[in-house]
C-alpha cells in the first residue's frame, strides 16, 4: 500500500430507498453484473459491499472527467435492502456509512420506507444525496445512453422539461414538509452544506448515473476527508451475515470500517450468548467490483487488509456469532479483556423476545433472522421460537405444542431454507403448516392472509351460533296481549333483538323466550337500536313475571358471554360491549359475584 494512498481510506457509501424504487439497478449499471437478475423477486436480501476503483469510475463517467485530481482510492459501496424488514441492516449500513445515497422514483415520488431510511440517515448523522430515478419513464423523455443529466435535459421539449421539474420540486417540498431547509437539484446548488442535491437519474439507460457519482465524489472530497482519514491501529468491523458453506465450514461476511484486519491476528466478536474470543485463519476479500454476498468468482486470500473493505473472515468457534454485532481486531498493547467487556456492552441491544404461543421461524441466515424478527414484532406475530438452519422434526414438534394455545399460531415460517424429509413426514401426519418463500415481507404477508382468515371463519362461525347482547323496554300504550304469548310494543335501547332468544330482566330473573319479532305487522329476524317493533314471549304474564315498567335483556348463557369478553371482546361495538358489561353486572349482582368469568 503506497504512502498517498494510506492517508484517505476509500469512503463507505450505502443506499437505501423504497423497494423497486432502482437501488440495486444502479450499482448493476455501473457494474454490469448479473446480482440484481439473480436476486429473488429483483428485492436485495442481503446486505452486499462492493468496492469500485476510482479509475473504473472516471473510465465510466466520461473524458471531461479524467483529467480532476481525485485523492480517494475509490468507493465501497453498501447496497442495504430497502424494504422495512431490514430496518435493523440498515441501522448497521448507516451506523459506520461516510455517505448516502437516497433513491426515489421520480414517477411513483417518495414512499414511507423513503422517509425511514431519511430518520435512520438523520438520527446517524449520515450526510446524503438524492437520486431521483427512472427519468426514462417520464412520458416524452429523448433518451441517450449514459449522457450527462444536463446534457440530455437540455434536448428534451419544454413540455418535458416542465414534468421533470414539476416532479423534483414535489420531492423538494416533500422534504421541505418534513423540516429540512434546504433541497434543490444539484445544479442549482451553491452551498452543498446547506442543500440536500438531488441528482436525476435512470438505471435503465444510464443518463444521470456519471453525474451522481461525480457529485458524491465531489461531496466526499470537499467535506469528508478529515472523517476517511485512515487509521493503521487494529480493525474494527461490523458482522453483516454468518453464512454456513460445506466447503469452508461457518464464515463472517464483515465490513471493516477502520483501521487493518491481520491474518492470524485476535479477535473479539459479538456472539448469540456472548462476547467470543477467536483468531483470524483467513481473510478473503472478493474480486473488484464484485459482491461479498453474491461472488461470481473466488474469493482472494489476504495477509492483511486495510479499511474499508468487505471482507469474509474465517476462525474457529464463530457458529455463535451475530449478524450486526461489532468486530474488533486486539492490537499487541491492547487488553483482550477489556475489549472483550466493551463488546459485551453493545450486546445487550441484540435481543429476540419470545412467546410460548407464538409461530416457530426458520431462517438461512441470523442477518434474516434478525430482520424477520423486527418485521414480525412490529406487526405482532408472536415468536415461540426462532433459530437458523432447515426445518427439522423437532421445530414441526415445537410448532404442535403451541395447537393446545392458539391453533393458528401453529405454523412453521420458513425463509429461503429447505425442509428435512422427517420434518415434512411430521407436518403432513400432524396437520402442521409450512409457509416458506425466499422474500421476507411475502412471508409474512402470507402468514398474515392465513392467519386473519382463519380467524374470520372462526369469527362467523362463533358469531352465526352465539347470543349477542340486546337491551329493551316496554311501550306501556302497546301491551296487544297480557300472556299466553305476551303480544306488546317494545323500544330497542341498544344491540339487538331476535327471535328464538331468551329473555331476563333487570334482576336477571327469567321471563321467557321470544317468539316472533314484528315490524309494520312483517315478521323480521332482527331489530335493533331506536327501533319500535311488537314482539311476543312465550311463559310470560304481564303482573306476575313481567312488569311494564321492566327492562329487558337478552339473556345471553355464560358460557357465550366468556368468549365474547374474551377472544371476541374486539369484534363487538362499542354499544354492545357496553350493553354486555351492563348485563354481566345485573347477574353477578342476583347470581354469584364470580358469573361469567
Amino acid at each position: 500500500m503506497s504512502e498517498d494512498s494510506k492517508k484517505i481510506r476509500q469512503p463507505i457509501v450505502t443506499i437505501l430507498g423504497h423497494i423497486d424504487h432502482g437501488k440495486t439497478s444502479i450499482l448493476d449499471y455501473i457494474r454490469g453484473t448479473l446480482v440484481q437478475a439473480r436476486e429473488a423477486a429483483g428485492i436485495t436480501q442481503h446486505i452486499g459491499a462492493s468496492f469500485f476503483p476510482i479509475k473504473t469510475i472516471l473510465d465510466f463517467c466520461g473524458a471531461k472527467y479524467q483529467k480532476m485530481k481525485i485523492d480517494i482510492p475509490g468507493l465501497l459501496i453498501v447496497d442495504t435492502p430497502g424494504h422495512a424488514a431490514f430496518m435493523n441492516l440498515r441501522k448497521r449500513g448507516g451506523a459506520v456509512a461516510d455517505i448516502a445515497i437516497l433513491v426515489i422514483d421520480l414517477v411513483s415520488g417518495s414512499m414511507p420506507i423513503t422517509w425511514e431510511s431519511v430518520r435512520i440517515l438523520r438520527e446517524r448523522r449520515v450526510p446524503f444525496i438524492i437520486a431521483a430515478n427512472k427519468i426514462d419513464l417520464i412520458p416524452g423523455w429523448i433518451s441517450e445512453k449514459n449522457s450527462d443529466f444536463l446534457e440530455q435535459y437540455e434536448k428534451q421539449p419544454d413540455y418535458v422539461k416542465q414534468d421533470i421539474d414539476k416532479r423534483i420540486y414535489q420531492i423538494i417540498g416533500d422534504f421541505y414538509d418534513e423540516g429540512f431547509k434546504g433541497c434543490e437539484r444539484y445544479d442549482r446548488i451553491k452551498d452543498f452544506t446547506k442543500n440536500i442535491a438531488v441528482v436525476p437519474t435512470s438505471a435503465k439507460t444510464g443518463e444521470g448515473i456519471s453525474t451522481l457519482l461525480m457529485v458524491l465524489i465531489g461531496l466526499i472530497q470537499q467535506y469528508l476527508k478529515k472523517k476517511i482519514r485512515f487509521s493503521e491501529g487494529p480493525g474494527k468491523g461490523v458482522v453483516l451475515e454468518v453464512k454456513q458453506d460445506e466447503h469452508i465450514g461457518t464464515s463472517l461476511d464483515c465490513l471493516l470500517y477502520d483501521g487493518i484486519f491481520r491474518k492470524n491476528q485476535p479477535i473479539v466478536i459479538g456472539g448469540l450468548r456472548s462476547p467470543i474470543k477467536t483468531k483470524i485463519r483467513a481473510l478473503m476479500i472478493p474480486n473488484e467490483l464484485d459482491e461479498i454476498r453474491d461472488p461470481e468468482n473466488k474469493f482472494q486470500q489476504k495477509d492483511e487488509i486495510y479499511a474499508a473493505a468487505g471482507i469474509k473472515i474465517l476462525a474457529p468457534d464463530i457458529s455463535d456469532v451475530v449478524a450486526g454485532a461489532p468486530l474488533r481486531a486486539v492490537g499487541e498493547d491492547e487488553d483482550i479483556d477489556e475489549i472483550y467487556k466493551q463488546i459485551e456492552e453493545e450486546l445487550e441491544e441484540i435481543q429476540i423476545e419470545t412467546d410460548e404461543t407464538g409461530v416457530v421461524l426458520k431462517a438461512d441466515t441470523l442477518g434474516s433472522l434478525e430482520a424477520i424478527v423486527g418485521l414480525f414484532s412490529e406487526n405482532k406475530i408472536k415468536i415461540r421460537k426462532a433459530s437458523v438452519g432447515p426445518i427439522s422434526k423437532r421445530d414441526i414438534m415445537e410448532a404442535t405444542a403451541v395447537r393446545d394455545y392458539d391453533p393458528y399460531n401453529a405454523c412453521v415460517l420458513a425463509f429461503n431454507v429447505k425442509t428435512l424429509p422427517d420434518a415434512e413426514e411430521e407436518a403432513i401426519n400432524q396437520g402442521i403448516r409450512i409457509f416458506n418463500n425466499d422474500v421476507i415481507y411475502r412471508l409474512m404477508e402470507e402468514f398474515k392472509e392465513y392467519y386473519e382468515n382463519r380467524l374470520e371463519e372462526e369469527k362467523n362461525k362463533v358469531f352465526s351460533e352465539i347470543v349477542l347482547p340486546g337491551k329493551a323496554e316496554i311501550i306501556p300504550d302497546f301491551i296487544f296481549r297480557r300472556s299466553h304469548p305476551v303480544v306488546c310494543g317494545v323500544k330497542i335501547l341498544g344491540g339487538q333483538l331476535t327471535p328464538r332468544t331468551k329473555l331476563v330482566n333487570q334482576e336477571g330473573d327469567l321471563i321467557g323466550r321470544i317468539k316472533q319479532v314484528q315490524k309494520n305487522n312483517e315478521p323480521v329476524e332482527k331489530a335493533v337500536r331506536d327501533e319500535e317493533v311488537a314482539i311476543s314471549i312465550t311463559n310470560a304474564v304481564i303482573g306476575r313475571n313481567l312488569k311494564v315498567d321492566d327492562t329487558l335483556y337478552i339473556a345471553i348463557p355464560e358460557s357465550h358471554v366468556r368468549i365474547l369478553r374474551g377472544k371476541f371482546r374486539s369484534e363487538l361495538t362499542e354499544e354492545q360491549l357496553e350493553i354486555l358489561i351492563e348485563y354481566v353486572k345485573v347477574m353477578r349482582k342476583n347470581h354469584s359475584p364470580f358469573w361469567g368469568m
